[in-house]
């Protein structure tokens, strides 16, 4: 289970530092996979910023519970780990809803052109 929980922390720190570039990153749909969201700048930065929020998160958890004793963390510590969590999420949700929703990039036309009929 560790070794799972260290790969899904390092996959969140690389997608998140490659992700806060702003490059890009097209997401898509789950039912139909010729349409999605397509990720680029701000929008990646802040899903970007999420997933290393998320990775840091992961490690507290590693460092905190990972030894299996039982640790007893204080009300406060607990609190500020579930709003760090939520403002994740909702970081995640907010890079989605801000993403730009359309076909896959490669089926796009160019600006301008209407796309050429087959014969």
């Amino acid at each position: 289970m560790r070794t799972l929980q260290v790969i899904i922390i390092t996959l969140c720190f690389l997608m998140g530092a490659y992700l806060l570039t702003g490059r890009g990153f097209f997401m898509p749909s789950r039912w139909d996979p010729s349409i999605g969201v397509d990720l680029v700048g701000w929008s990646a930065r802040l899903l970007g910023a999420a997933l290393l929020l998320v990775a840091v998160l992961g490690i507290s958890a590693l460092r905190n519970f990972g030894s299996g004793t039982m640790v007893r963390k204080s009300t406060g510590w607990h609190r500020r780990y579930f709003a760090a969590l939520v403002m994740a999420i909702a970081m995640m949700a907010a890079a989605l809803m801000l993403g730009e929703q359309g076909p896959t990039p490669g089926w796009r036309g160019t600006a301008g052109h209407a796309p050429r009929s087959q014969p």
